[in-house]
């Protein structure tokens, strides 16, 4: 995994991104010398791989049909006030 100083990759972030692509290579970001962010390559999707309905229906084929009903908490009211609005 390569290091890199956050000024700098600020300086290069396009360049950056294009060597963690090709190379496939993670890069930690530091700020000070501690780790901040790593950037890292996208996984690749082989082709051929089923879509997201294939792989419900495979699911439940599988599994059986979900049969538990969930309920949502209830939706809270906003307790923060803007600092912008007036």
């Amino acid at each position: 995994m390569d290091v890199i100083g956050l000024f700098e990759a600020r300086a290069r972030f396009s360049e950056i991104c294009d060597h963690v692509a090709s190379c496939g290579v993670p890069v930690t970001v530091t700020r000070r010398g501690r780790p901040l962010v790593t950037i890292e390559p996208m996984p690749t999707i082989p082709e051929g791989t089923s879509s997201v309905w294939d792989r419900r229906e495979a699911f439940v084929r599988k599994h059986g049909k979900l049969t538990h009903r969930s309920t949502l908490p209830a939706r809270e009211t906003q307790t923060w006030r803007n600092p912008l609005a007036r």
